[in-house]
């Protein structure tokens, strides 16, 4: 008869004996002096050097784990002193970490506030002492809490003591805490605020935001990136990214200067970057980051897309992204009115790659609002001519359908038609290889071949038809610049093409 399975129970096999490996760590405390504690402490760091994971799952459920927060606390007076012994200690919670994941996080709930205070204070007494320190120790230290911060990732009310571990983490990064225990700490606070659970909990701690605007600003890059990373992660709770703005005065503050900082690196920006995607699905946070400084924000997001240093494109494409998401009623006027944005956006959709078609895509957002009264109206025009003339066929869809949003309009139907060089631009897209570019090129002719029939007292067939016949006559001879005023001077001979 075969046994039944309890869930949560892991056999045994007959040759392992939990209990040996344990008294080895039990051992240790009854040590008659340091020598003693020493060998100990290296017969156990023996014992848990193996690779079964099995085995390390009955030791930390058996409590390795806390036997071995104790010995650790129990030298918290005397860390610079008992240096090997830390650096032991440290080497069996990394053999044992190589339980499985589950197993881990468990642990971490019960022992992890213990064993990252303790630790912490261990990689800060050694780098403050500096050569009079243990750098093994110190280096120990940092490995060990790196790999405990893996299994962070847990609900904050799950986590034995979570108040003191968040009060520590916040207390090292608004101290006078060295720069590794500062790294180490805001670490932790990025690994914890991965958990859903985690998010609007963080978002309303004491001080934490003040933390981490001032690891936005450390001099070292890697606290900023943990920094940026704190921000996206908490951006991406929607019930969050109406608080933000409210909570802190300083967050637009953080992503300039992830994006600007001279040593900034590129996972900054993309952390940066992408908190700010998240953050522009809040209509009001559309408005706040337009108008921002200025414009400031939408510079740099200006000076991301046209980048070509950047080794992870990715960061331009998402930056156009962005410009296109921000755009909205509230904001399109204003944004076709910044100083080069436009233009910025003819040029970039002039390229053959994901960039052209991300500024395309802006381009058409822009043409969904903007309207013929705007002062920016003339230089939306201008980019769409220059967009016809692109290689991109994606880039040609996303062009024709700006033109159908302008020329939805009674008004922006009369500016479109007065521009110069619009018309046969749109007549070009008319013969266009692509069944979508050429549809919808036809209907915006035919839309405005409209207009012109009214002003002329003709027939829309019949304007049709000299454009078309206009149309042909300059693939054979060389082109000449079409410059129409208005409705009433048409440039084109009606009489003899007709």
């Amino acid at each position: 008869m075969v046994a039944a399975r309890v869930i949560g129970y892991i056999p045994l096999d007959r040759g392992i004996k939990a209990k040996t490996r344990i008294s080895h760590l039990l051992d240790v405390t009854r040590a008659t002096n340091d020598t003693d504690r020493l060998k100990r402490l290296n017969a156990a760091a023996k014992i848990f050097n193996h690779h079964d994971k099995r085995k390390h799952d009955h030791d930390v459920k058996a409590g390795a784990v806390a036997v071995v927060c104790n010995i650790l606390r129990s030298f918290s007076a005397v860390f610079v002193a008992k240096s090997k012994e830390v650096q032991c200690l440290c080497n069996i919670l990394l053999h044992l970490c190589r339980c499985s994941e589950d197993r881990a996080r468990a642990s971490f709930c019960l022992d992890g506030t213990s064993l990252i205070v303790s630790l912490l204070e261990v990689v800060e007494i050694n780098y403050r002492l500096g050569q009079m320190g243990s750098t093994k120790c110190l280096v120990s230290a940092q490995n060990t809490i790196d790999r405990l911060i893996s299994f962070a990732c847990v609900p904050l009310d799950m986590i034995k003591r979570s108040d003191e571990l968040m009060s520590s983490l916040v207390s090292n990064i608004n101290g006078a805490t060295g720069r590794i225990v500062m790294h180490c700490s805001m670490k932790c606070l990025a690994r914890l605020s991965e958990h859903t659970q985690n998010k609007q909990v963080l978002l309303t701690y004491p001080r934490l935001l003040a933390s981490v605007e001032v690891g936005s600003r450390h001099i070292y890059g890697s606290v900023r990136e943990e920094s940026t990373i704190i921000l996206c992660n908490l951006a991406w709770e929607a019930k969050n990214k109406s608080q933000l703005a409210v909570k802190t005065n300083g967050w637009m503050s953080m992503f300039v200067s992830a994006m600007t900082e001279v040593n900034s690196s590129e996972v900054s920006k993309a952390y940066a970057i992408k908190a700010l995607a998240y953050l522009t699905s809040e209509a009001d946070n559309k408005v706040l980051i337009v108008q921002y400084k200025d414009g400031a924000v939408i510079n740099l997001l200006l000076q991301l897309a046209k980048d070509d240093t950047l080794s992870d494109k990715n960061i331009g494409i998402n930056a156009m992204k962005i410009l296109g998401s921000v755009t909205c009623r509230a904001t399109a006027s204003q944004l076709g009115s910044h100083p080069g944005l436009l233009v910025a956006l003819a040029s970039l959709a002039c390229r053959d790659d994901k960039l052209a078609i991300a500024s395309a895509m802006t381009a058409k957002k822009l043409a969904t609002y903007i309207r013929s009264e705007d002062c920016s109206h003339n230089a939306l025009l201008q980019a769409l001519v220059s967009m016809s003339y692109g290689t991109s066929t994606e880039v040609l869809k996303w062009t024709v359908k700006a033109y159908a949003e302008q020329a939805a309009s009674p008004q922006d139907r009369v500016k479109m038609i007065a521009h110069k060089g619009l018309l046969p631009a749109i007549t070009m897209l008319t013969v266009d290889d692509n069944n979508i570019v050429r549809s919808h090129a036809q209907d915006v002719l035919c839309a405005l071949a409209a207009d012109v029939a009214i002003a002329k007292d003709m027939k829309v067939i019949t304007v049709l038809q000299c454009v078309s016949s206009i149309n042909s006559r300059r693939k054979r001879l060389t082109p000449r610049c079409y410059s129409p005023t208005s409705v009433m001077q048409f440039d084109f001979d009606f009489d003899a093409n007709c």
